[in-house]
């Protein structure tokens, strides 16, 4: 009894640290769901974490919402008390730790047991994934990273899918990255993306997604111009945007609106840690033939980037196979663009 009240005390102090740790960085917005279904969701999902022994992701549940349902669809890997307590990584290490198992879809244990073995699943960790290591349908027996799922469909509601897991599927070293010691995916591909973008449904994730993340005015213009972008780009990819927060759409016309959006999307998917890589002065080419944009300043350490002399202030807000989104300080300049109206 006592060293169950030190646990839960410990689990409930660590989540409060990671969470004010969490909010000292940018992190994902939570869906635009009501509060009180939102609410409702999150309880629920605690209150049947917490019963099947899993009470420091209960508890980090219930404190640090966002980091679990930052996309509109989120599958949860739950490790269980035991492993958490065995893992001496600090706070703000807990965080990727946890995000490494989370999936941006939701994946039943039947839609999993319909996945090959060495299907790639995605996480919330910027270009590392899960593999499915085997799948037994007959004896349903699923593992991931060699660690068996053993409370499948633990909890299904909305969007979200919980299922509790023997361990963790991966450690850290010492420079605070992910150590896979599992198999790695083998299908899937990598971070370039996952197939062309097919159809305006894709699009509709990132558009709902800034809708409701306070960007809404590039989330307008988006919307607007997808229909054209699929039709003259039908063997796009993957894409980078980069949104700024507001947008003076009214004052534009259409032609100039569909080349402003454009010039914020690059028909290749670059992450922060990739962007800033890269030397001052390179070219990112733009959906806007002949116009591309330039990174003006980074600091491979800082990751701060600054493109056409703005700043990257929100990066990696979303990201999914197809798409990655940054937030921008401003809009990209638009004087060479207006002069390209027709």
């Amino acid at each position: 009894m006592g060293k169950g009240v030190f646990f839960t005390t410990a689990s409930m102090l660590l989540a409060v640290i990671i969470t004010a740790t969490l909010r000292s960085h940018h992190h994902h917005p939570l869906p635009n769901d009501s509060s009180s279904s939102f609410t409702n969701l999150t309880t629920n999902a605690s209150h049947l974490l917490r019963s099947n022994g899993f009470n420091f992701i209960a508890t980090y549940l219930h404190i640090s919402p966002d980091l679990f349902l930052s996309t509109p669809q989120t599958t949860i890997f739950a490790i269980p008390d035991t492993a958490i307590s065995n893992l001496s990584i600090p706070p703000y290490m807990t965080k990727h730790l946890l995000a490494y198992h989370i999936s941006p879809e939701k994946l039943t244990i039947q839609d999993l047991f319909k996945k090959p073995t060495k299907t790639c699943l995605p996480t919330l960790i910027q270009r590392q994934k899960v593999s499915i290591t085997k799948n037994d349908h007959i004896h349903r027996l699923l593992e991931i990273n060699n660690v068996l799922i053993t409370h499948p469909n633990l909890f299904l509601q909305g969007p979200v899918a919980i299922h509790g897991v023997a361990g963790p599927f991966a450690s850290f070293d010492h420079n605070q990255e992910i150590s896979i010691t599992f198999p790695v995916c083998e299908s899937g591909g990598g971070g370039g993306g996952g197939g062309l973008i097919k159809n305006k449904k894709e699009w509709g994730r990132v558009v709902k997604f800034l809708t409701s993340s306070g960007f809404m005015p590039f989330a307008i213009g988006l919307n607007s111009v997808i229909h054209g972008i699929l039709k003259d780009y039908p063997d796009l990819e993957s894409v980078t945007i980069f949104t700024p927060p507001n947008v003076a759409l009214m004052a534009m016309s259409s032609p100039l609106l569909d080349k402003f959006m454009r010039f914020h999307i690059v028909p290749l998917r670059h992450s922060i840690k990739q962007l800033a890589a890269m030397p001052a002065g390179a070219s990112l080419r733009t959906l806007v033939k002949g116009k591309d944009l330039e990174i003006t300043d980074t600091s491979r350490f800082s990751q701060v980037v600054f493109i056409n002399g703005v700043a990257i202030t929100a990066p990696d807000l979303f990201f999914s196979e197809n798409f990655i989104v940054h937030g921008i300080a401003r809009p990209l300049n638009m004087d060479e663009l207006s002069s390209m109206s027709r």
